[in-house]
């Protein structure tokens, strides 16, 4: 999605927390289907909007004890966390594509980082930075062969297992 539709979007659902007729588990399922779209499944804004509730627990009971009711300290923070999400997306790279996009590129870089022995991941990093596609190409075929068949395999698992992939294939 283009950040400014993105922005755009973030902004209306901010604006949905002051009509009169607002349901926040409508909302939160609305905003979590956008934010998927966005930032991608089981990016931490959407455990956040996941968590706001009604709920009178004593927390909330101690909390609002002031000038405002529980109801109004929830929609207040739905619009923090909405607010951050938007800032998010106005301070990204534009350069390197959507933020779902970042989130499949974070998911691949932390299975290698993970993975990979200190040096191989300095080694790939630099093969990456190769400006012709096709050495590039041999140049990771190669790499990718010096490997051993535990390391491999555990990028793969790494990468299958992860819940940001629940349900993707």
């Amino acid at each position: 999605m283009e950040k400014e539709k993105a922005i755009q979007l973030l902004r209306e659902f901010i604006n949905r927390l002051d009509r009169k007729d607002f349901n926040l588990e409508a909302w939160k399922n609305s905003v979590t289907l956008i934010l998927e779209n966005i930032f991608g499944a089981g990016a931490p804004v959407i455990g956040k909007i996941q968590e706001l509730s009604y709920h009178m627990s004593s927390w909330a009971l101690r909390d609002t004890l002031g000038k405002s009711s529980w109801e109004e300290q929830i929609n207040r923070n739905a619009r923090e966390i909405l607010e951050t999400a938007i800032l998010e997306l106005e301070m990204a790279d534009t350069d390197e594509g959507s933020t779902k996009e970042n989130a499949v590129f974070r998911l691949i870089r932390e299975a290698l980082e993970n993975e990979l022995k200190g040096s191989q991941y300095k080694i790939l990093k630099a093969i990456l930075e190769e400006k012709d596609p096709a050495t590039r190409k041999d140049k990771v075929r190669e790499f990718i062969r010096s490997l051993d068949q535990d390391t491999l395999q555990g990028i793969l698992v790494s990468l299958l297992s992860d819940h940001r992939m629940s349900g993707k294939l």
